[in-house]
């Protein structure tokens, strides 16, 4: 793939390389489909660090630009136009107001759907989220897939909770961007306010109040672990 990458000068190394290869996307100078070059050539092409060309990737992956497939390479991510999700993935971006709107829909969906989850959950269903919370108990200094998919599961099987099929399509809509904000900004929570243990803690209490079938509580638990959350990941989109 022969195009002109320009050396990087800015304070924000990583958000001029994403705007970079955005703006080669919507130039059709790289397509759907095309492999990005190597992280070696990355570096020499744009001049910076390879932490700064990890976190433009890691970045592009989160907004569903790319595809990092292990051993392989990066890809431009092939989408279909006409669907939900597609929309919203080429929509978001990495500035902090997309994050925020993504944060404040997640919090619309997921505060109500922990309380009609507290009024409906099964036994069956409340015992599927302890055993994740011991999986997230087990691995709770691994930061990496098993802690974000244990977050996720979490998450997602409460608002299978609700029983409400709508519920459940639009957390399958933000899904992906959900995961790959979870996976970009996991590390980097934990060098603010929040620990392992803290971030455990808060999902505990989320469950306890499941059990008791407290729908007050419920939404409360869930609305301060979110709000507590989106504190910390918005300082890195400031």
């Amino acid at each position: 793939m022969s195009v002109e990458l320009k050396p990087i000068k800015t304070k924000k190394i990583y958000e001029e390389i994403v705007d970079q290869i955005k703006q080669l996307i919507l130039d059709g100078q790289i397509k759907p489909g095309d492999k990005l070059p190597s992280e070696r050539h990355l570096v020499e092409s744009f001049r910076v660090s390879r932490a700064s060309i990890r976190e433009a990737l890691s970045a592009l992956e989160m907004m569903g630009l790319l595809e990092v497939k292990t051993g392989e390479g990066a890809y431009i991510r092939q989408l279909q136009a006409d669907s939900m999700a597609a929309s919203l993935t080429w929509a978001l971006s990495m500035e902090k107001g997309s994050v925020l709107e993504l944060l404040e829909v997640r919090k619309m969906i997921e505060v109500q759907a922990a309380g009609h989850a507290a009024d409906r959950i099964t036994n069956v269903e409340l015992d599927e989220l302890e055993s994740i919370l011991n999986s997230m108990r087990m691995n709770l200094y691994k930061i990496g897939k098993i802690g974000e998919k244990a977050d996720h599961s979490f998450h997602y099987n409460i608002a299978k909770a609700t029983h409400n099929k709508i519920t459940i399509r639009l957390m399958d809509t933000i899904s992906d961007h959900l995961q790959h904000l979870i996976k970009a900004s996991r590390s980097k929570l934990y060098e603010g306010k929040y620990t392992p243990e803290i971030l455990y803690e808060e999902h505990v209490k989320i469950l306890l109040a499941l059990r008791r079938r407290d729908v007050n509580e419920a939404r409360e638990q869930m609305i301060r672990h979110l709000e507590g959350v989106e504190e910390e990941i918005l300082k890195n989109f400031s």
